[in-house]
């Protein structure tokens, strides 16, 4: 006697089971999990025999499901284990997973995942940190988080999508925004930095691009900013730092002017690559505080235009030029200082008299800069006495050399940036001079 058609119209239910299941080892493009195990406590699982479609899409999961995994491995990742805790709904052939990541490093994410069988499997994880916690957490959690990079307040939101495809790369998307995140890079104090900046991946192909970016103040022991960037750029996911720069803005203000590059575009795969830049308005009293001689000082603003060379050697400036803004301005120099540059002759000794209190008409310098570190400033100089400006006009060349690094150490061991700063090049002197010795 055959059965009736609906005799197989039924549901097969399972519902609190304890179940623990071991999976294989996956890998999956760069990706890679070891020692998976799931925990299947409260979920629920559903068997429509009867339903049209494959057995995946009439089973159905609802319910709390525990995954830890013990190493997960990627090159942009530290390998460590990681557990999810949430919730899964949906059929086996169209399954999603709510809930919770946690790293062992400490990195806590909200996270979506959803798996379509054969079509895509796709995620989204959002995350937040805050003061020290982003340094602790992050150095932790990438493989190639900076040395020298050191985050101590601010806070850090993140929302990153992931989708993998059948025959496709994978493609992350990633959003980043900062909120007055303070800091270190190298001995560069950075305060205030605001902003978003996105970071997608496609294949082999990285995309980088900022938004509304500014950073109150960088401080190398010369303070610039506040600073605005607007920028893309592009680079192969092997070669980083060898992409394409797309600058649509960048400025700052710098000792009482401003400085600017125009936008442009930048191959940082050319070696050496161009970076130049305009200076506006700069205060030269601003800038003689910065140098190393008692009783130097003046007045005045200047501008020009110093065209930077950034590659493997190191930075240069070749035949940069900066000149002062009309009507001019005064410069005083102390007599030894004139002295050791121009010699102590009797034939000097008015030149001396003069500078020491010099009102200049026209002040035009060349700048060059080389990869060891040395500035070479060639002035020339035009204008009288302030005392007395009837007398016969002054025209004076000088040749002047300064060690940027020696100096910008110097103002660092000052203290004119923040005590962390201090202690790091305290710790960097130290070094060199155990390095030096024999």
């Amino acid at each position: 006697m055959p059965l009736p058609a609906d005799a197989f119209d039924w549901s097969f239910v399972l519902e609190q089971g304890t179940v623990g299941l071991d999976l294989p080892d996956t890998r999956s493009g760069d990706w890679q999990m070891t020692g998976v195990r799931a925990d299947l406590a409260g979920i629920s699982l559903a068997v429509n025999f009867s339903g049209t479609g494959s057995l995946a899409e009439r089973s159905s999961v609802a319910g709390h499901v525990s995954i830890r995994v013990a190493e997960l491995q990627h090159p942009l990742l530290k390998p460590q284990g990681w557990q999810f805790e949430g919730r899964a709904n949906g059929t086996l052939a169209d399954l999603s997973l709510e809930g919770q990541v946690r790293a062992d490093s400490g990195l806590v994410a909200d996270v979506v995942i959803r798996n379509v069988t054969g079509e895509f499997r796709a995620g989204r994880a959002t995350l937040r940190l805050s003061g020290e916690n982003i340094q602790t957490v992050m150095a932790a959690t990438l493989a190639d988080w900076p040395e020298l990079l050191e985050v101590s307040s601010g806070e850090v939101r993140a929302v990153a999508t992931m989708r993998i495809e059948p025959d496709a790369p994978l493609a992350l998307e990633s959003r980043f925004e900062f909120e007055r995140v303070n800091g270190l890079v190298s001995t560069s104090a950075v305060t205030d930095m605001n902003g978003q900046l996105r970071i997608s991946l496609e294949g082999n192909t990285l995309t980088a691009s900022t938004s509304e970016l500014t950073i109150a103040k960088i401080n190398t022991g010369i303070g610039i900013g506040p600073l605005r960037f607007l920028a893309d750029y592009r680079a192969p996911l092997g070669e980083l730092f060898e992409g394409v720069l797309n600058i649509q803005q960048a400025n700052a203000e710098f000792l009482g002017g401003r400085l600017r590059v125009a936008p442009r575009s930048i191959d940082l795969s050319s070696d050496p690559w161009q970076l130049p830049i305009d200076a506006y308005d700069v205060s030269l009293a601003k800038l003689l505080q910065l140098y190393p001689t008692e009783g130097l000082s003046g007045t005045g603003h200047l501008t020009g235009h110093i065209p930077v060379s950034i590659g493997s050697a190191g930075v240069e400036v070749a035949e940069g030029r900066m000149a002062a803004e009309p009507p001019g301005g005064i410069i005083r120099l102390p007599a030894e200082r004139l002295k050791a540059i121009l010699g102590s002759s009797q034939g000097m000794e008015p030149v001396v008299e003069a500078l020491q209190n010099f009102h200049y008409k026209k002040l035009n310098s060349t700048i060059d800069y080389d990869t060891k570190g040395r500035l070479l400033l060639h002035l020339r100089l035009e204008g009288q006495k302030a005392s007395d400006r009837r007398e016969q006009p002054i025209v004076l060349n000088l040749n002047l050399e300064e060690d940027i690094p020696a100096l910008l150490t110097s103002l660092q061991l000052s203290g004119r940036v923040n005590e962390a700063v201090t202690e790091r090049v305290r710790e960097r002197v130290k070094q060199t001079e155990q390095e030096a010795e024999p």
